[in-house]
C-alpha cells in the first residue's frame, strides 16, 4: 500500500473518530421505505393562495415550488400551476429510467437534460396530473414529523428509476450485477429498471427464482459503460454469474471479506411479501442463502435460516400483520430495521380507491418506538428506545411526478453514462462513479430521534433556492453511511472504491459523517406524539379484519 493512501486512511478514521465523538450512538436504527413521491408532491400543499411556479414552503427554509414549465400533448411548453388532488387519485405515472413503456414518458424524457419538464404524460380536463400536490389531510402525520423533527431539502435517489434497484440501494448502495472484483468489469454497472415479464406486469424473481423457468423478457434493462443499453437476449449471451436476478455484490449485512456485520448486529427486513422487486435481500445471494452455500439457485430463500431469520413477513393471524409493531412490543426491536410498507399502505400512486393509510402507519411506527417502555442497557444504566433509535423516514422513487429541482444543478451528475469501455474514470466530474444510473430526482427524507431540534431543514434555504452545498445533499448511501459510523461497521467495500453508494454518498468526506447535522447530543428531548387517523392496530389486525385480501407488495401494477 502506498504511504499516501496509509496517510489518507488514518487521517479518514481520525476523523470520523472526531466527528463521531460528537454524535449520539444509537443501539437501533430504523430505515421505514415508503413508495414514489417527490418533496413538490408530498409536501406542496404550502400556505400560499397563489403560488404558481414560485417557492410555498411550509415551513421556513424549505424547498417546495408551487408547479413550473410542461408541455402538454399537442400544445407548447407552459407554465404549469400545481393543484391538490387525493393520496388514491387512481393515476399511475412511468417512472421507468427510459422509455420501457414505448410511451416516451420515462426518466430520460422527465428530465429533459436537465429542463425538468417532461412530466405531462397524464393529461386530464386540460390538467397535467403530473404536476399536482397531495391535499394536506391526507398527509398531515408527513408534515407533522417534519416539523417536529427534521426534514432534508436535498435527497436524491442514487438511481434514476424504479423500485428495484431503488431498493438495492437501500440495502446494499449498489444495484450492480455482480461483486466488484468481477473480473469482466460488471460490478461498476447499475440495473436500470425493474424486471418485467412477457405480460408486461412485476416479475416477483431474486435467487429463488429458476433460471430454467425465466422468460426471455423476464429481466430487467442494463446500462454499461458503452452507454448502451441491452436486450434481454444480448444479456443472456453476456453469461453474467448466477443468474440476471440474483447478484452477488456485498451489501451492508453480508460480509465483505469477512469484516460485514453479520454477527456484528442484529437486522431484519420487514416486508410484505417474499422474493418480491421490494425484497433486496432475497436477489443477493449471501442474504438469500447465507455466506459459502454455493448458491443453490432456483430454491425459496425462505428454506434457509439466513433469510429466514432476517427477512420478517406477515402473518394473517390478529396482531401479526405489521410484525415490526410486535417486535416493538416485544422489546425485539433489532439493531438494524428496513421496513417495507404493503400496498395497503403505501403511498404508490395508483391506487383508486381507499384512504390514505401510509402516513399513519409511518407516524405509528414512530409512536410505537417513541413511547415503548424498553429499555437497552448501556454501560450498566437503563437506555429507552426513544433516547436510543434514530428513524429515517425516506421513499424509494420519485413515482413520475414532477420536482423542480435539477439533479445536475444539484449534485453536478444527473445523467451520467461513461463513454470508457470497461471503467468509471475518474476525469468524468465530479466522483466519476457509476456507469449506470446515478442521482435521480428528489425524494422526501424525514429524520426523527431524541437529538433532533423541531423542525430542523438540512439545506435551509436563508436566500435563494436551491441551497445545495456541502454537506446537505444526500442520497440512499448517506443513510447506510450514516449506519456505519453508528455501529464502527466501515465501508460496505473496505477495500477502495468501487463504487458503493455509502462511500459515494454526497455528503461523505475526511471531516464529515453523512447525516450528521440531523443530530447533537445538545440538543436531547423528550418524545412529541404524531397524531395519526389509524392506529397501529389498523394495520396488525388488517388481514385477519380482510380475510379476502392477501399481503401484497407496495404495488401490484406493471409500474413500480
Amino acid at each position: 500500500m502506498r504511504p499516501r493512501t496509509v496517510c489518507l486512511l488514518l487521517l479518514f478514521a481520525l476523523a470520523s473518530t472526531l466527528a463521531y465523538a460528537q454524535l449520539p450512538q444509537f443501539r437501533h436504527i430504523v430505515i421505514i421505505v415508503q413508495e414514489n413521491r417527490t418533496p413538490d408532491n408530498l409536501f406542496g400543499s404550502g400556505p400560499s393562495l397563489s403560488h404558481c411556479g414560485t417557492e410555498d414552503p411550509f415551513e421556513a427554509g424549505v424547498d417546495i415550488v408551487g408547479g413550473g414549465y410542461g408541455t402538454p400533448p399537442g400544445g407548447s411548453r407552459q407554465e404549469i400551476c400545481s393543484f391538490p388532488v387525493a393520496m388514491n387519485a387512481g393515476f399511475d405515472p412511468d417512472h421507468f429510467y427510459d422509455d420501457i413503456n414505448n410511451n416516451g414518458y420515462g426518466w430520460l424524457h422527465q428530465y429533459d437534460s436537465g429542463n425538468m419538464d417532461g412530466f405531462c404524460e397524464i393529461y386530464t380536463n386540460g390538467q397535467c396530473l403530473q404536476y399536482s400536490y397531495v391535499q394536506r389531510p391526507d398527509v398531515q402525520p408527513y408534515f407533522d414529523i417534519a416539523t417536529n423533527y427534521g426534514f432534508a431539502n436535498y435527497m436524491f435517489q442514487t438511481n434514476e428509476g424504479p423500485s428495484f434497484p431503488a431498493h438495492q440501494m437501500l440495502f446494499s448502495g449498489t444495484s450492480a450485477p455482480t461483486n466488484p472484483n468481477d473480473p469482466s468489469g460488471y460490478g461498476v454497472d447499475f440495473v436500470a429498471e425493474n424486471p418485467i415479464n412477457q405480460n408486461g406486469g412485476n416479475h416477483d424473481g431474486g435467487c429463488a427464482d429458476d433460471p430454467a423457468q425465466r422468460n426471455i423478457d423476464d429481466e430487467p434493462s442494463w446500462v454499461f459503460p458503452t452507454g448502451v443499453e441491452f436486450t434481454a437476449t444480448q444479456m443472456m449471451n453476456l453469461h453474467l454469474p448466477f443468474g440476471l436476478e440474483c447478484y452477488p455484490h456485498d451489501s451492508l449485512v453480508t460480509a465483505v471479506n469477512g469484516t460485514g456485520i453479520t454477527n456484528k448486529a442484529t437486522w431484519h427486513y420487514y416486508t410484505p411479501t417474499d422474493g418480491s422487486i421490494w425484497t433486496a435481500p432475497a436477489a443477493i445471494p449471501e442474504a438469500c442463502y447465507g455466506q459459502n452455500s454455493g448458491y443453490p439457485l432456483g430454491n425459496a430463500c425462505r428454506n434457509y435460516t439466513e433469510y429466514s431469520s432476517h427477512v420478517i413477513i406477515p402473518g394473517t393471524m390478529s396482531g401479526q400483520g405489521a410484525p415490526i409493531f410486535g417486535d416493538i412490543a416485544d422489546c425485539n426491536l433489532p439493531q438494524i430495521t428496513w421496513v417495507i410498507p404493503d400496498q395497503a399502505w403505501s403511498d404508490h400512486p395508483g391506487q383508486p380507491t381507499g384512504p390514505a393509510m401510509g402516513p399513519s402507519w409511518v407516524g405509528d411506527i414512530i409512536d410505537a418506538v417513541g413511547g415503548s417502555p424498553c429499555t437497552d442497557t448501556v454501560n450498566g444504566s437503563q437506555v429507552s428506545y426513544w433516547d436510543d433509535t434514530a428513524i429515517f423516514v425516506v421513499w424509494d422513487d420519485w413515482g413520475g411526478f414532477y420536482d423542480h429541482v435539477s439533479p445536475a444543478t444539484t449534485t453536478g451528475i444527473g445523467v451520467y453514462r461513461s463513454t470508457e469501455q470497461g471503467t468509471c474514470p475518474i476525469s468524468i466530474a465530479p466522483n466519476g462513479w457509476g456507469c449506470g444510473n446515478v442521482y435521480g430526482f428528489r425524494v422526501p427524507l424525514l429524520v426523527v430521534s431524541a437529538y433532533t431540534n423541531p423542525g430542523y431543514v438540512s439545506g435551509m434555504c436563508t436566500g435563494t433556492c436551491p441551497n445545495s452545498v456541502f454537506p446537505y445533499v444526500h442520497d440512499f448511501g448517506s443513510i447506510l453511511a450514516f449506519t456505519e459510523y453508528n455501529f464502527g461497521m466501515g465501508s460496505i467495500d473496505n477495500t477502495g472504491d468501487k463504487g458503493y453508494a455509502d462511500r459515494n454518498a454526497p455528503d461523505n468526506s475526511l471531516t464529515n459523517i453523512p447525516l450528521q447535522e440531523f443530530f447533537s447530543v445538545a440538543n436531547k428531548r423528550t418524545f412529541t406524539y404524531i397524531n395519526t387517523p389509524y392506529p397501529s392496530s389498523t394495520f396488525t389486525n388488517y388481514y385477519q379484519q380482510h380475510p379476502n385480501y392477501q399481503p401484497t407488495g407496495p404495488d401490484g401494477g406493471p409500474d413500480d
